[in-house]
Protein backbone atom coordinates (compact mmCIF):
# COMPACT_ATOMS: atom_id res chain seq x y z
CA UNK A 1 0.00 0.00 0.00
CA UNK A 2 1.39 3.46 -0.99
CA UNK A 3 1.64 6.85 1.29
CA UNK A 4 3.07 7.76 4.33
CA UNK A 5 1.49 5.59 7.18
CA UNK A 6 -0.82 7.70 9.29
CA UNK A 7 -2.83 5.68 11.61
CA UNK A 8 -1.35 2.00 12.53
CA UNK A 9 -2.60 -1.09 14.27
CA UNK A 10 0.28 -3.74 15.13
CA UNK A 11 -0.44 -7.31 16.41
CA UNK A 12 -3.87 -6.04 18.27
CA UNK A 13 -4.83 -8.96 20.61
CA UNK A 14 -8.22 -7.86 22.69
CA UNK A 15 -10.08 -9.79 24.83
CA UNK A 16 -13.78 -9.45 26.78
CA UNK A 17 -12.98 -11.36 30.02
CA UNK A 18 -11.51 -14.69 28.79
CA UNK A 19 -13.34 -14.55 25.33
CA UNK A 20 -10.55 -13.18 22.97
CA UNK A 21 -11.61 -10.72 19.95
CA UNK A 22 -8.15 -9.85 18.43
CA UNK A 23 -5.57 -12.42 17.11
CA UNK A 24 -2.36 -10.16 16.46
CA UNK A 25 -4.56 -7.51 13.87
CA UNK A 26 -2.96 -5.15 12.14
CA UNK A 27 -3.80 -2.65 9.26
CA UNK A 28 -2.31 0.15 8.15
CA UNK A 29 -4.29 3.62 7.18
CA UNK A 30 -2.07 6.04 4.88
CA UNK A 31 -2.13 9.49 4.87
CA UNK A 32 -5.27 10.97 2.26
CA UNK A 33 -6.56 7.21 1.58
CA UNK A 34 -9.61 5.60 2.33
CA UNK A 35 -9.22 2.17 3.53
CA UNK A 36 -12.33 -0.11 4.51
CA UNK A 37 -12.61 -2.51 7.05
CA UNK A 38 -15.20 -5.12 5.98
CA UNK A 39 -16.77 -8.12 8.16
CA UNK A 40 -19.72 -9.72 8.97
CA UNK A 41 -21.41 -9.31 12.32
CA UNK A 42 -19.35 -10.79 15.58
CA UNK A 43 -16.39 -10.15 13.39
CA UNK A 44 -14.48 -7.73 15.75
CA UNK A 45 -15.22 -4.31 13.65
CA UNK A 46 -16.44 -2.68 16.08
CA UNK A 47 -13.95 -3.61 18.53
CA UNK A 48 -11.54 -2.09 16.19
CA UNK A 49 -12.89 0.66 16.56
CA UNK A 50 -13.07 1.19 20.41
CA UNK A 51 -9.54 0.39 20.18
CA UNK A 52 -8.42 2.99 17.53
CA UNK A 53 -10.71 5.70 19.70
CA UNK A 54 -9.49 4.39 23.47
CA UNK A 55 -12.73 2.98 24.78
CA UNK A 56 -11.26 -0.98 24.50
CA UNK A 57 -7.50 -1.16 25.72
CA UNK A 58 -5.91 -4.55 23.87
CA UNK A 59 -4.38 -7.15 26.11
CA UNK A 60 -1.06 -6.57 23.47
CA UNK A 61 -0.32 -4.59 20.84
CA UNK A 62 -0.42 -0.98 19.91
CA UNK A 63 -1.91 2.08 17.71
CA UNK A 64 0.37 4.62 16.51
CA UNK A 65 -0.95 7.82 14.93
CA UNK A 66 1.94 9.55 12.57
CA UNK A 67 3.97 7.31 14.61
CA UNK A 68 2.72 8.24 18.43
CA UNK A 69 1.85 5.17 20.67
CA UNK A 70 -1.50 6.26 21.76
CA UNK A 71 -2.82 2.76 22.85
CA UNK A 72 -5.38 3.43 25.36
CA UNK A 73 -5.01 7.08 26.08
CA UNK A 74 -8.23 8.59 27.18
CA UNK A 75 -10.51 9.21 24.27
CA UNK A 76 -10.38 13.13 24.18
CA UNK A 77 -6.75 12.84 23.70
CA UNK A 78 -6.99 11.05 20.53
CA UNK A 79 -9.69 13.19 19.32
CA UNK A 80 -7.22 16.13 20.17
CA UNK A 81 -4.38 13.74 18.46
CA UNK A 82 -6.41 14.23 14.84
CA UNK A 83 -9.16 11.25 14.90
CA UNK A 84 -12.65 12.11 14.77
CA UNK A 85 -15.53 9.51 14.44
CA UNK A 86 -18.99 8.98 12.47
CA UNK A 87 -20.35 6.73 15.14
CA UNK A 88 -22.85 3.87 14.55
CA UNK A 89 -26.62 5.50 13.91
CA UNK A 90 -24.95 8.62 13.90
CA UNK A 91 -25.72 9.86 17.99
CA UNK A 92 -26.69 13.66 17.23
CA UNK A 93 -28.06 15.34 20.05
CA UNK A 94 -31.84 15.02 18.62
CA UNK A 95 -33.38 18.21 20.45
CA UNK A 96 -30.63 19.96 19.39
CA UNK A 97 -30.48 22.14 16.40
CA UNK A 98 -27.75 21.69 13.72
CA UNK A 99 -25.64 24.50 14.10
CA UNK A 100 -25.10 23.47 17.51
CA UNK A 101 -24.62 19.74 16.34
CA UNK A 102 -22.08 21.12 14.20
CA UNK A 103 -20.07 22.87 17.22
CA UNK A 104 -20.37 20.19 19.39
CA UNK A 105 -17.68 18.97 17.15
CA UNK A 106 -14.98 21.80 18.19
CA UNK A 107 -15.40 21.33 22.02
CA UNK A 108 -12.02 19.74 22.30
CA UNK A 109 -10.52 23.27 20.61
CA UNK A 110 -10.34 26.44 22.32
CA UNK A 111 -8.82 27.96 18.43
CA UNK A 112 -11.95 30.25 18.18
CA UNK A 113 -10.84 31.89 14.74
CA UNK A 114 -9.94 28.78 13.31
CA UNK A 115 -13.41 26.73 14.24
CA UNK A 116 -15.17 29.74 12.53
CA UNK A 117 -13.25 28.71 9.75
CA UNK A 118 -14.09 25.17 9.50
CA UNK A 119 -17.54 26.02 10.13
CA UNK A 120 -17.74 28.25 6.69
CA UNK A 121 -15.82 25.54 5.13
CA UNK A 122 -18.12 22.43 6.31
CA UNK A 123 -21.75 24.12 5.13
CA UNK A 124 -19.73 24.57 1.92
CA UNK A 125 -19.22 20.86 1.69
CA UNK A 126 -22.49 20.54 2.78
CA UNK A 127 -24.87 23.29 1.42
CA UNK A 128 -28.45 21.58 2.57
CA UNK A 129 -27.30 21.70 6.02
CA UNK A 130 -26.45 25.54 5.18
CA UNK A 131 -30.70 25.84 4.60
CA UNK A 132 -31.44 23.84 8.14
CA UNK A 133 -28.99 25.16 10.90
CA UNK A 134 -32.03 26.16 13.28
CA UNK A 135 -33.62 22.71 12.49
CA UNK A 136 -33.81 19.67 15.55
CA UNK A 137 -31.35 17.74 14.35
CA UNK A 138 -33.78 14.67 15.48
CA UNK A 139 -36.40 15.82 12.94
CA UNK A 140 -34.04 15.11 9.89
CA UNK A 141 -34.18 12.10 7.46
CA UNK A 142 -31.67 9.70 8.14
CA UNK A 143 -29.35 10.64 4.96
CA UNK A 144 -29.41 14.29 6.29
CA UNK A 145 -28.44 13.20 9.94
CA UNK A 146 -25.36 11.19 8.47
CA UNK A 147 -24.61 14.40 6.83
CA UNK A 148 -24.49 16.22 10.17
CA UNK A 149 -22.46 13.73 11.89
CA UNK A 150 -19.88 13.94 8.95
CA UNK A 151 -19.65 17.69 8.93
CA UNK A 152 -19.54 17.18 12.99
CA UNK A 153 -16.46 14.89 12.57
CA UNK A 154 -14.93 17.33 10.65
CA UNK A 155 -15.56 20.29 12.85
CA UNK A 156 -12.48 18.68 14.88
CA UNK A 157 -10.05 19.37 12.02
CA UNK A 158 -8.81 15.43 12.03
CA UNK A 159 -6.34 13.89 10.10
CA UNK A 160 -8.54 10.47 10.06
CA UNK A 161 -12.10 10.00 10.47
CA UNK A 162 -13.38 6.29 11.67
CA UNK A 163 -16.81 6.06 10.13
CA UNK A 164 -19.03 3.19 11.86
CA UNK A 165 -21.77 1.99 9.40
CA UNK A 166 -22.11 4.97 7.14
CA UNK A 167 -24.56 3.96 5.13
CA UNK A 168 -26.47 1.67 7.47
CA UNK A 169 -30.53 2.18 7.70
CA UNK A 170 -30.41 4.88 4.23
CA UNK A 171 -32.50 4.29 1.20
CA UNK A 172 -30.41 3.89 -1.82
CA UNK A 173 -30.17 6.95 -3.07
CA UNK A 174 -28.59 8.50 0.20
CA UNK A 175 -26.41 5.40 0.29
CA UNK A 176 -24.81 6.78 -3.29
CA UNK A 177 -25.10 10.46 -1.59
CA UNK A 178 -23.42 9.70 1.54
CA UNK A 179 -20.39 7.70 -0.51
CA UNK A 180 -20.08 10.67 -3.05
CA UNK A 181 -19.30 12.82 0.31
CA UNK A 182 -16.96 10.39 1.53
CA UNK A 183 -15.01 10.44 -1.19
CA UNK A 184 -15.51 14.78 -1.13
CA UNK A 185 -14.56 15.02 2.46
CA UNK A 186 -10.86 12.74 1.77
CA UNK A 187 -10.29 15.01 -1.19
CA UNK A 188 -9.90 17.59 1.09
CA UNK A 189 -7.18 15.88 2.37
CA UNK A 190 -8.22 13.62 5.16
CA UNK A 191 -7.95 10.09 5.90
CA UNK A 192 -11.23 8.07 6.24
CA UNK A 193 -11.42 4.28 7.99
CA UNK A 194 -14.76 2.83 6.73
CA UNK A 195 -16.20 0.11 8.90
CA UNK A 196 -18.47 -1.91 6.64
CA UNK A 197 -21.05 -4.06 6.14
CA UNK A 198 -21.64 -3.76 2.56
CA UNK A 199 -18.68 -4.35 0.53
CA UNK A 200 -19.54 -3.83 -3.02
CA UNK A 201 -20.23 -0.29 -2.05
CA UNK A 202 -17.41 0.47 0.13
CA UNK A 203 -15.07 -0.87 -2.52
CA UNK A 204 -15.89 1.28 -4.93
CA UNK A 205 -14.42 4.32 -3.15
CA UNK A 206 -11.87 2.86 -0.92
CA UNK A 207 -8.32 2.28 -1.87
CA UNK A 208 -7.50 -0.21 0.25
CA UNK A 209 -9.58 -3.15 1.72
CA UNK A 210 -9.56 -5.65 4.99
CA UNK A 211 -11.76 -8.44 5.47
CA UNK A 212 -11.98 -9.19 9.01
CA UNK A 213 -13.30 -12.87 9.68
CA UNK A 214 -13.55 -13.77 13.45
CA UNK A 215 -10.78 -11.11 14.95
CA UNK A 216 -8.19 -12.04 12.02
CA UNK A 217 -7.13 -10.51 8.99
CA UNK A 218 -8.58 -12.54 5.98
CA UNK A 219 -7.84 -10.96 3.10
CA UNK A 220 -5.94 -7.79 2.50
CA UNK A 221 -5.32 -5.64 -0.94
CA UNK A 222 -6.02 -2.82 -3.38
CA UNK A 223 -10.04 -2.32 -3.37
CA UNK A 224 -10.26 -2.80 -6.85
CA UNK A 225 -8.82 -6.37 -6.47
CA UNK A 226 -11.04 -7.15 -3.89
CA UNK A 227 -13.61 -5.80 -5.60
CA UNK A 228 -12.85 -8.87 -8.16
CA UNK A 229 -11.87 -11.57 -6.23
CA UNK A 230 -14.52 -14.07 -5.88
CA UNK A 231 -13.05 -15.02 -1.90
CA UNK A 232 -14.76 -11.45 -0.61
CA UNK A 233 -18.29 -13.02 -0.83
CA UNK A 234 -16.97 -16.47 0.97
CA UNK A 235 -15.14 -14.17 3.93
CA UNK A 236 -17.95 -11.77 3.94
CA UNK A 237 -19.93 -14.10 4.70
CA UNK A 238 -17.98 -15.71 7.41
CA UNK A 239 -17.42 -19.12 5.36
CA UNK A 240 -14.25 -21.02 5.59
CA UNK A 241 -11.71 -19.85 2.90
CA UNK A 242 -9.62 -22.10 0.66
Amino acid sequence: MTGKPLLVLDRINSFYGPVQVHFDLSLTVPEKAIVCLLGGNASGKSTTMKTILGLKTPQSGHVLLEGRDITGAPTAEIVRAGISVVPEARRLFGEMTVRENLLMGAYVRADKAAIAEDYDRVLELFPRLRERLRQKAGTMSGGEQQMVAMARALMGRPKLICMDEPTMGLSPLFVDRVLELIATVNGTGVSVLMVEQNASMALQIADYGYVLQTGRIALEGPARDLLADPRIRTAYLGETIE
